[in-house]
């Protein structure tokens, strides 16, 4: 009789967790729901960038290899990737999962420009133009996230795994040493220029920005009056260089993350 009535036990028993492996557990998630874990919703593929991506946030600051701290500012995930309140920049993007390495070429193109100018600025425009991607190429050789950077779509060698580096123009303003005398300290007179740019893999998008600069080195603003137009936006072009290069560099793991 005991025996039986053990048996009877086992068998409720079995049956019971038999049922709940079939239907699958159940816990309760901060909206006071059921939600079975047995068998999780299907995500779609941007939130599940997003959420990867979250899982894994870019400190704001790092160590450079030359001992400079820097900062590439808070970033925040969104559905299509990354977006950085990056203090350099006016904006910047990185698309999810994308931190510029696994490339065996950077090529940057010829810099576009959309920006309104006098004829007297034509030469100096040009000059910022041409300048730019010469600038960028330094600063990025210099970081050794990739084995080439190129200028000319001729140097990309056969097979590469190939990253494009687009950048517009599209604010331009060559200064005047008068209004410079007077007020450069305040930024009156500087040269200025806005830029757009964008990287693409194939084509997919994977990282966008836009910065401006105007003046930003100590000598522009103290001694601009004495300065050329063009040694101010070389100073200029070099300072978006530098903070493109950093940028990049620890993003990619160049740079040590730093408290």
């Amino acid at each position: 009789m005991k025996t039986n009535q053990l048996h009877a036990k086992l068998c409720a028993a079995g049956l019971t967790a038999l049922a709940i492996c079939l239907t699958g557990c159940e816990t309760t998630n901060p909206d006071g729901k059921n939600v079975s874990t047995s068998a999780p919703a299907a995500a779609s593929a941007g939130s599940t960038a997003a959420s990867s991506t979250a899982a894994h946030p870019f400190p704001a600051r790092y160590q450079a290899t030359d001992t400079r701290v820097i900062s590439i500012g808070a970033s925040s995930a969104t559905a299509d990737g990354v977006t950085f309140k990056e203090p350099h920049m006016d904006k910047c993007w990185l698309a999810a999962d994308f931190n510029f390495n696994g490339y065996d070429t950077l090529y940057i193109a010829p810099t576009l420009s959309t920006a309104k100018f006098q004829n007297d600025e034509i030469n100096p425009h040009d000059l910022c133009k041409q300048n730019l991607p010469i600038e960028l190429k330094r600063e990025l050789e210099a970081r050794g996230v990739f084995g080439k950077v190129v200028l000319n779509e001729s140097e990309i060698p056969a097979g590469a795994h190939v990253l494009k580096l687009e950048n517009t123009i599209i604010e331009y303003s060559k200064g005047g040493g008068a209004a410079r005398y007077w007020a450069g300290l305040y930024g009156a007179g500087q040269p200025s220029f806005r830029v757009v740019g964008k990287m693409t893999s194939g084509d997919k998008t994977v990282f966008t920005y836009e910065a401006r600069r105007s003046g930003v080195s100590g000598g522009a603003r103290m001694l601009g009056a004495y300065m050329k137009d063009e040694d101010i936006q070389i100073q200029d072009i070099r300072s978006l260089a530098l903070d493109f290069g950093d940028f990049v560099a620890a993003v990619s793991g160049k740079y040590t993350p730093k408290k």
